[in-house]
């Protein structure tokens, strides 16, 4: 909360200077990004199943029992009165009433309870009960599990939770590494280079602007979106458009790579009528470069450029660094955003405080839903600055 709360008034100050030239970097940045972010709403899902466990697990009951110094104990089982068998789905267990000699300070006492049990109890054996000995009107527990009571005191966890939990974090730094984007620009359509199916052309880049962008899936619904685009143009008369990823801020990016030289890298396209697309890498000067999206509408508008000799990378070595636009944080994008992250750990927040299993579990649903309310804002904050850039666009919105 503090780290968010933060994260908010730094953004108070404003966008990073315009002035400061952009970056490089070796790593593909917006798929480093995306990658962590499909990581991200996959991490929370521990936090807050983790609250919501803590919270159906806790028992106000069994926190007085300690407040009064009370403890956990084996006692003996005088007499089971009933033993039903329970198979769920997923769980078995015995559902056992039975009276047991509790050892208060005025004597033992036999006390009539109900727990549950892995195993079938018989008068004589032993169970574990949590009690005070100096406070009888309190009450005992009983389980069969001795970390179930310590998990209602505000213990730690089960083993078989704590093994969860730890192949959950395996996930997320699994999915963090493999969606992140960690492999090196310079290493950029290697699989095609290794099959000789990329071609290559010398353009210059004459402009960057802003293109609505439309793709159809194979169910037939189209979705249109702003996209960054850059106008090249070949040494034959060529006019090749490359579409960029929607986290460059064409407004930065500009100056950056406006009336330069570049080499244009693109897998080969099939040959059949109608729009097509292709992966496509630009390497400028300074062994700088921008991934994106090589759009052709027609068959008369795709460039031939020349065959790329099949290697394992770019032609330009393992030192390609990809251009990072700025401001990375700014107001207008992410301000928003970042309030429903704090709305949802303030919604966690109010968990530990002990609201009752329905309101818990609407809390914690609250909480994870911030997570795609920020995501869905931030886009949209994203899309309108970006349709600013288009002709007859709106006020921008964004840096």
């Amino acid at each position: 909360m503090f780290g968010i709360a933060g994260a908010l008034l730094s953004l108070r100050d404003g966008p990073v200077p315009q002035s400061r030239p952009a970056e490089a970097t070796r790593f593909w940045w917006p798929d480093r990004s995306h990658g962590w972010i499909v990581a991200g709403l996959w991490a929370m899902v521990l936090p807050v199943g983790l609250f919501f466990y803590a919270a159906l697990s806790f028992s106000p009951e069994a926190v007085r029992i300690t407040d009064a110094k009370g403890g956990i104990q084996a006692v003996s089982v005088e007499k089971v009165v009933s033993s039903e068998y329970v198979r769920k789905k997923n769980t078995r267990h015995y559902r056992v009433i039975a009276r047991v000699s509790v050892p208060f300070d005025s004597g033992a006492q036999s006390e009539k309870v109900e727990f549950s049990s892995e195993y079938q109890v018989a008068s004589g054996d032993r169970v574990w009960a949590l009690f005070a000995s100096s406070s009888e009107n309190l009450g005992v527990l009983v389980n069969s599990d001795r970390e179930a009571l310590e998990e209602k005191t505000g213990g730690s966890a089960r083993g078989p939770v704590l093994v969860a939990a730890l192949v959950m974090t395996a996930f997320c730094l699994f999915l963090a590494g493999v969606f992140g984007g960690f492999s090196r620009v310079s290493r950029s359509l290697r699989r095609p280079l290794k099959k000789g199916l990329c071609r290559s052309l010398a353009v210059t880049v004459r402009s960057v602007d802003v293109v609505m962008d439309s793709t159809t899936d194979t169910k037939g619904v189209v979705t249109t979106k702003p996209k960054p685009r850059l106008a090249l143009e070949g040494r034959a008369g060529e006019c090749p458009e490359v579409l960029l990823d929607p986290l460059l801020d064409p407004s930065h990016l500009s100056p950056e790579v406006e009336g330069r030289q570049a080499k244009l890298y693109w897998v080969k396209m099939a040959d059949r009528p109608g729009p097509r697309r292709a992966r496509a890498v630009l390497v400028l000067d300074g062994q700088r470069c921008l991934k994106g999206v090589l759009r052709v509408a027609a068959d008369s508008d795709r460039p031939e450029g020349s065959p790329v000799p099949a290697v394992g990378s770019l032609p330009e070595g393992d030192g390609l660094r990809a251009i990072r636009t700025y401001p990375t944080w700014h107001p207008g994008l992410h301000a928003e955003g970042l309030w429903y992250l704090q709305a949802g750990v303030v919604a966690l927040g109010l968990v530990a405080f002990g609201v009752g299993r329905w309101a818990t579990f609407i809390l914690c649903i609250c909480a994870y839903g911030a997570l795609f309310m920020a995501r869905m804002v931030t886009k949209d904050n994203r899309a309108r600055y970006l349709e600013s850039f288009l002709p007859g666009g709106g006020p921008e919105a964004g840096p």
